[in-house]
C-alpha cells in the first residue's frame, strides 16, 4: 500500500532519538527516508542491549528507511550527498549549530541548489548566541526544564522520567513542522527553514506547570506518582502489591469514598473540592489507603470498576506488552530478518494511514541502490 508521503523524499542525517523518530513517522507515512550515517554507524547503533546483533535503541526508531553509509569527511562523498539532496523534498539534520554550514550543507548553499527544499534543523538549545554552543541531550534538557526537580517524591533526589520524552517529543515537533510546510508548498513556492530546538519541547511537556510558575511564581514540588493539581490521583498501597487510582472530579472522589467504606469524607471541609484535596493530601491518602490495604489489587480493580472509579494495575514494560489488551490493538508486529527471525517492532499509532512496517536497515544497506539511482537521474521504486 502506497502512503500519504509516498511521493516524498526525505535525506536524513540525524542521529540516536530526536530526529530519526521525526523521519520514522514520515517514513510510516510512505515517505521515502534515506538514512546518512558515517562508515561506522551513527551512535545508536552502539547503545546496549542488542538483539539479533542490532541496538535496541536503534531498532526502535529506525523502521521503513534505508541506510546509505558516507563519509562526510570527504570532499567526493560530500558531493554525493548534496546530488541526492538536490533531487529530494526534505533535508533534517542535528549537528551542532554551524557545522552544516561548516560542511557545505547549510541552507543558504542547498536551497540555491534546490529552490523548493524544506530544510529542519534539530538543536538542543538553537542557534542563538547564548544557546549555539551549549551540549544537549534528554536528561541535560531535563534538568534545565525542572522536570528532574518536579519528579520523584518529597525529600529525596530529583528522578530522571525514564522515557527520553524530550528527544521523542522533538522529533514529533520535527515531524509536525515538516507536515505543515508539506501542505503550504501546495499554496507557495520557494524553501522553507524550519527549526525545533529540544529546550522548547522540554518546556511545552510541562505546559500546565509553567503556567502555575508563570501564575505564582513557585516551580512545582514533587509528589511521586501524584499529581500537582489532582488527589487522590496516585499510587497506594493495597493488600497484595501497588494499585494506581485516579480520582480525577468531584464525582469520582465520591465515588471512591462509597466504594471503600467512607461515604462521609467528601463533606469534611479539608476534602470537599479539589483544591482542599490537593492541600491535605498527605492527610487524605492516608486514610485512602488504610482502607484499600484491605483487599487485593484484583478485588479492587473488580470494585472500583463497576463503580466507575478509574483504576489501574502496575505493570512493568514486560507485563504491559504482554497484556491482551495490546494484541487487541495489535501493537507489536513481528518483522523477521534474515539476521534476526525473531524481530518484532512496536507499531506506531498512525492508523489506517500507515504503511507495512518494515525493518530497520543495515548499515550502508542501500549506499550503492541511492548512489546509482542519483547518478542515473532516477529515484529507486
Amino acid at each position: 500500500m502506497q502512503g500519504v508521503y509516498s511521493d516524498i523524499r526525505i535525506v536524513d542525517v540525524t542521529r540516536v532519538l530526536a530526529g530519526p523518530y521525526a523521519t520514522m513517522i514520515l517514513a510510516q507515512l510512505g515517505a521515502e527516508v534515506i538514512k546518512v550515517e558515517a562508515p561506522d554507524g551513527e551512535d545508536s547503533r552502539r547503545l546496549p542491549p542488542f538483539w539479533g546483533g542490532e541496538s535496541t535503541t536503534y531498532l526502535a526508531v529506525n523502521q521503513n528507511k534505508k541506510s546509505v553509509a558516507l563519509d562526510l569527511k570527504q570532499v567526493a562523498a560530500l558531493e554525493s550527498l548534496r546530488r541526492i539532496i538536490d533531487r529530494s523534498d526534505v533535508f533534517i539534520e542535528s549537528f551542532k549549530p554551524g557545522t552544516a554550514e561548516r560542511l557545505g550543507l547549510g541552507y543558504d548553499e542547498l536551497v540555491k541548489r534546490n529552490p523548493k527544499l524544506i530544510y529542519c534543523s534539530i538543536s538542543a538549545f538553537g542557534p542563538g548566541p547564548l544557546g549555539k554552543d551549549m551540549p544537549g541531550y534528554d536528561a541535560l534538557l531535563q534538568a534545565f526544564s525542572g522536570i528532574l526537580k518536579s519528579t520523584g517524591h518529597p525529600g529525596q533526589p530529583p528522578a530522571r522520567i525514564g522515557p527520553s520524552a524530550i528527544d521523542l517529543s522533538s522529533g514529533m515537533w520535527a515531524t509536525i513542522q515538516i507536515m505543515a510546510a508539506l501542505a503550504k508548498r501546495e499554496r507557495a513556492t520557494g524553501p522553507q527553514k524550519l527549526e525545533v530546538a529540544l529546550i522548547d519541547a522540554s518546556l511545552n511537556l510541562m505546559c500546565h506547570q509553567v503556567m502555575t510558575a508563570l501564575a505564582t511564581g513557585r516551580s512545582p514540588e514533587p509528589q511521586g506518582s501524584g499529581a500537582p493539581s489532582v488527589a487522590p490521583y496516585e499510587v497506594f498501597q493495597v493488600g497484595d502489591g501497588e494499585l494506581m487510582v485516579a480520582a480525577g472530579n468531584d464525582k469520582l472522589f465520591r465515588q471512591l469514598c462509597r466504594e471503600v467504606g467512607l461515604a462521609d469524607l467528601p463533606s469534611d471541609p479539608r476534602f470537599c473540592d479539589m483544591a482542599g484535596r490537593v492541600d491535605n493530601r498527605n492527610a487524605l491518602h492516608a486514610i485512602v489507603e488504610e482502607r484499600l490495604k484491605t483487599d487485593t489489587a484484583d478485588n479492587w480493580l473488580d470494585r472500583l470498576g463497576k463503580a466507575g472509579v478509574p483504576a489501574g494495575r502496575m505493570n512493568g514494560i514486560a507485563d504491559a506488552i504482554a497484556d491482551p489488551l495490546v494484541a487487541e490493538r495489535a501493537l507489536i508486529v513481528p518483522c523477521p530478518t534474515e539476521a534476526n527471525p525473531d524481530l518484532k517492532l512496536l507499531r506506531l499509532p498512525l492508523g489506517p494511514l500507515s504503511v507495512e512496517p518494515t525493518p530497520p536497515p543495515s548499515l550502508g544497506q542501500h549506499t550503492e541502490e541511492i548512489l546509482l539511482s542519483t547518478a542515473s537521474g532516477v529515484r529507486p521504486g
